[in-house]
């Protein structure tokens, strides 16, 4: 783009200064960019290059950009792409009066400009998906819709901004704008490029491009719904609400819900797998081979092991392949990057090994007009197996299932918060995750609870009691096993004034000899997810041995310390 007032004929613009904002988010680059209007030289620039008049407000330099770092693939919302989707045949122009009136306004504005403008869809309509970064994979159509209810989650937003690309007024017959926007989650974004025209008495027009980006997954879902109606008819629906149906005529987030769907279509991509070679790269650069038997959790085998490399570990190797070579470079250059897409996998499969340890069915969901039995507080009543409900004699609902899940979570998360200080909240982050996965899961296939609303009420609960637990177990750690019981007790056992004292003990001395075998696994062992779960049971033994100081005498000196 020339000059647009800014230095002289020559000079570089927009510069380094007017690179915009910009936020890195789990390998992901995005990029805002709002400049003035565009002046003269560049509008007349513009208009040879594109062959048609542009609108009268036009933001040339303003854009919206999405990349992903490791791979290099990008997305890019700008106003030259967009206007260049504009039909340039007349085949598609509104013929209506106001047509003539506002091409002879646009030729006596641009008189100056020599090249003969040919007939073209005066509308600025655009079906602008956005312009993809050269050489990288197209989207894919797909039936995968934007998961709506993950995006409606009361998670806090990282950044958010709305850029401008152009506007016009139609030479006062209405309003034709194309605007995007983008807010950035913790865990996701979505960004809205919308085309919103209004033509008085004659017609709306919406188009709308989605972009979402699940961030641990690297999942991309486009989204492009085209909407229209009369003016007519939608003046005639705004009067029948007794709305301020002039307010709402220039509001095109009201609109959108008035407006049918004449077009839609979804596509779908995955920017991590457009290179295979780049995820081996990045996998290889942590994850060896992963040794194929399993890694029992038990005090009684303490080996070691070392298939994995985190970053601030040392661990010697043969002499490295070109792949390693090149795994090693990347993870130098990217590793908040590739770490990301490691500890998703590995937390996944050690999430879903917590969740094995007090599973549960609920036959009678499977069963048409079967009532599902309740416990005595109202829950689904399932069945189960395992040493939790047959031995420790828990009841099989989901809130057992929650309870016994978090608990063998925190044992991992103990272990993982002595991981590099620059991963370990990336381990923890997406552990949280995958459970909320799971258990939202669970709650439509088991419990058939389809509301989200309900589920969502769930999530935030069993987020707040994660909080709780964590900082009683904690706290049990510290200060002794009698804490640590009692915390055990309120959480999984629900404070039951009946729980088997010796049963609970043994899920104290469980605790307590996993975190003593994680401790002594390399943290490249940890981070292969090859990790098996045992049974409180096996600690029936040592529950049962007499402890020396029931024998003594009870005094003051025979106390055992309490720590502060």
């Amino acid at each position: 783009m020339t000059a647009n007032g800014h230095g002289g004929p020559n000079a570089q613009y927009p510069s380094s200064a007017d690179a915009g904002s910009t936020i890195t988010q789990q390998g992901f680059k995005i990029t805002t960019r709002k400049l003035p209007i565009l002046k003269a030289a560049p509008i007349e620039q513009m208009t040879l290059e594109l062959g048609i008049t542009p609108p009268e407000m036009i933001f040339g330099d303003n854009s919206i950009s999405i990349e992903h770092i490791v791979s290099g693939w990008s997305i890019s919302f700008n106003t030259f792409g967009a206007l260049d989707k504009v039909d340039k045949t007349g085949s598609s122009m509104l013929q209506v009066a106001h047509s003539k009136e506002w091409q002879s306004t646009r030729q006596e504005k641009h008189k100056g400009i020599t090249e003969v403008v040919k007939p073209f869809d005066w509308s600025y309509t655009t079906d602008y998906k956005g312009t993809l970064s050269s050489g990288g994979q197209t989207f894919t159509p797909t039936s995968l819709p934007i998961p709506l209810e993950l995006l409606k989650r009361p998670d806090p937003i990282l950044f958010f901004d709305e850029v401008m690309l152009y506007e016009d007024e139609m030479a006062d017959n209405g309003v034709t704008m194309l605007s995007c926007k983008v807010r950035v989650m913790p865990a996701r974004l979505l960004l809205l490029c919308r085309f919103f025209m209004r033509l008085d008495n004659v017609l709306f027009r919406l188009r709308d491009t989605r972009l979402y980006v699940d961030f641990s997954t690297c999942q991309v879902i486009r989204e492009y719904v085209a909407k229209e109606e009369s003016y007519e008819a939608i003046r005639f629906k705004l009067a029948e609400s007794r709305e301020d149906a002039l307010a709402q005529m220039r509001d095109p987030h009201r609109l959108s819900d008035l407006l049918p769907v004449k077009h839609a279509q979804h596509a779908f991509l995955r920017p991590f797998s457009l290179s295979p070679r780049i995820l081996a790269v990045a996998q290889a650069s942590e994850t060896p081979p992963v040794p194929k038997k399993a890694r029992h959790i038990s005090p009684t085998i303490p080996s070691k092991t070392s298939a994995y490399t985190p970053q601030g570990t040392r661990h010697k190797t043969s002499q490295p392949s070109t792949t390693r070579k090149l795994a090693q470079e990347l993870r130098k250059r990217a590793p908040e990057a590739t770490e990301t897409y490691v500890a998703y996998g590995v937390s996944e499969a050690l999430v879903k090994e917590c969740a094995k340890q007090a599973d549960y069915s609920i036959p009678q969901a499977k069963e048409k007009g079967v009532e599902i039995p309740k416990t005595k507080d109202g829950e689904d009543l399932g069945v189960g197996t395992g040493w939790w409900y047959e031995e420790m004699g828990l009841t099989p609902t989901f809130n057992t299932w929650a309870q016994i899940t978090l608990l063998h979570m925190y044992l991992l998360t103990v272990r993982i918060r002595s991981f590099p200080a620059a991963h370990a909240p990336t381990w923890n982050q997406h552990m949280i995750n995958h459970f909320s996965y799971l258990a939202e899961e669970r709650m439509v296939t088991v419990h058939n609870i389809q509301a989200r609303m309900v589920r969502n009420k769930y999530l935030k609960d069993l987020f707040v009691q994660w909080r709780g637990l964590t900082a009683g177990y904690d706290e049990g750690l510290v200060k002794g096993d009698a804490v640590l019981a009692a915390a055990v007790w309120r959480n999984v056992c629900k404070a039951d004034e009946d729980v088997d004292l010796r049963k609970l003990g043994m899920v104290v001395a469980y605790m307590r000899s996993v975190l003593g075998a994680l401790d002594t696994m390399e943290d490249s062992a940890i981070a292969t997810g090859n990790v098996l779960f045992g049974s409180p049971g096996s600690e029936a033994a040592l529950v049962k041995q007499r402890s020396k100081i029931m024998d003594l005498e009870f005094s003051p000196e025979n106390q055992a310390p309490i720590a502060p």
